[in-house]
């Protein structure tokens, strides 16, 4: 019996479709692309908030970061915390003038570090709101 080789043509093609896919995807959507790739993204932020990061700012960003499917991680100089806890955000004590690295990873990472970039540098987050504004569990 002999064996002829694997003819080539259309149905190889079809083998196996992935690639072509990608390579569509990834087409003009280099910070997308990374991050489906599971290349973090990276965007320093000033804190310009007078107040700092304090509870009530550091609160609306975690409440932010977990309306996202990826990770979430804020260094500052060696400290590498969790952007989705308050707790850890508030415990960076960050002082208006600080510079964060945001780092972020996974399907949704481009338009979730769009939004905590912008509001992470945004001057103040709590101008003419009660204490208790942003806290409510719905």
């Amino acid at each position: 019996m002999s064996m002829s080789p694997r003819p080539s043509g259309p149905q190889d093609d079809n083998r196996n479709p992935l690639p072509a896919a990608l390579r569509h995807f990834h087409a003009g959507r280099s910070q997308g692309a990374e991050a489906m790739n599971g290349e973090p993204l990276r965007r320093q932020v000033t804190i310009t908030n007078p107040q700092g990061f304090h509870m009530r700012p550091a609160t609306k960003f975690a409440q932010l970061a977990n309306q996202f499917q990826s990770t979430v991680t804020v260094y500052k100089g060696d400290q590498r915390i969790n952007g989705k806890s308050p707790l850890d955000l508030m415990l960076l004590g960050a002082d208006q003038g600080t510079e964060l690295t945001l780092e972020v990873s996974g399907s949704d990472a481009p338009a979730a570090l769009d939004a905590l970039a912008d509001l992470m540098a945004a001057p103040s987050g709590d101008d003419g709101e009660s204490p208790d504004e942003g806290l409510s569990k719905e």
